[in-house]
């Protein structure tokens, strides 16, 4: 099975996130550098902690992505099809295999070699400015989902401890469960492990969507219920989301 013309390999490389705004003559010259591979149904492609060394483009075909666990079990993460890629991150370093690709069914791809890549990269150095580029806005991409997680927790263990001395102190009023004991935002901080300004940031998001009340430092849950469930929606003033 062969691959269709040049003008095949230029579309896959070109719609790849990698390569989608390089000039007509640098994709002309990356697109030589390919090789393609045909692999039948239920084959492991890469084999997680075996060295990398190619990217591969899908041309046609799926596969599975699965990580073998401590104990040995594989488990599939997930699925990539026609047009997507995997194993760029070869063509940047030297390290191990993160996970396993298997195929689901007959597959084509287009590989692109580390030494191959690094041999055009150094003729076409702007190609590797804009390959930072690149990969940077990746990097802020992770770290605005792990600022999120992160936010995810730190709201979590506040909700926890606002609950918790709740049950310890609070008191049933018309209007929800009021915290009869006095505690400042360092305090509220200190008990839950989470910075005060993050804290002071939380609450009010909180009293904004109606789920708290503070009045002269006593604390009212009005919705606890929601309030448990508040993490779910963490699109307050503590999301880091859009502040790049």
């Amino acid at each position: 099975m062969t691959m269709r013309p040049l003008v095949d390999k230029r579309m896959f490389l070109g719609a790849n996130p990698l390569f989608e705004g390089l000039a007509p003559e640098d994709l002309n010259d990356l697109v030589v550098t390919t090789r393609h591979k045909s692999v039948t149904t239920g084959q492991t492609v890469l084999r997680q902690g075996d060295p990398g060394r190619d990217m591969y483009i899908i041309v046609s075909g799926r596969v599975s992505i699965r990580i073998r666990l401590a104990d040995d079990e594989e488990i599939a993460v997930g699925e990539l099809t026609a047009g997507e890629a995997f194993g760029e991150i070869a063509l940047f370093d030297e390290q191990p295999r993160t996970a396993s690709v298997v195929t689901c069914e007959p597959c084509r791809f287009l590989l692109i070699d580390r030494d191959a890549f690094k041999a055009f990269l150094l003729i076409h150095p702007r190609v590797a400015i804009q390959l930072l580029a690149v990969m940077s806005k990746r990097l802020r991409a992770t770290d605005d989902l792990l600022k999120d997680a992160l936010y995810a927790d730190v709201a979590s263990r506040l909700a926890e401890t606002l609950r918790n001395i709740a049950g310890a102190y609070g008191k049933n009023i018309r209007n929800g469960l009021r915290i009869d004991v006095p505690f400042d935002d360092r305090e509220l901080g200190r008990i839950a492990g989470v910075p005060s300004d993050v804290v002071t940031a939380q609450l009010r998001h909180w009293a904004n969507a109606g789920l708290i009340s503070v009045h002269r430092g006593h604390l009212t849950l009005i919705k606890p219920a929601e309030l448990a469930r508040a993490t779910d929606h963490h699109a307050g003033s503590g999301s880091s989301r859009g502040t790049n």
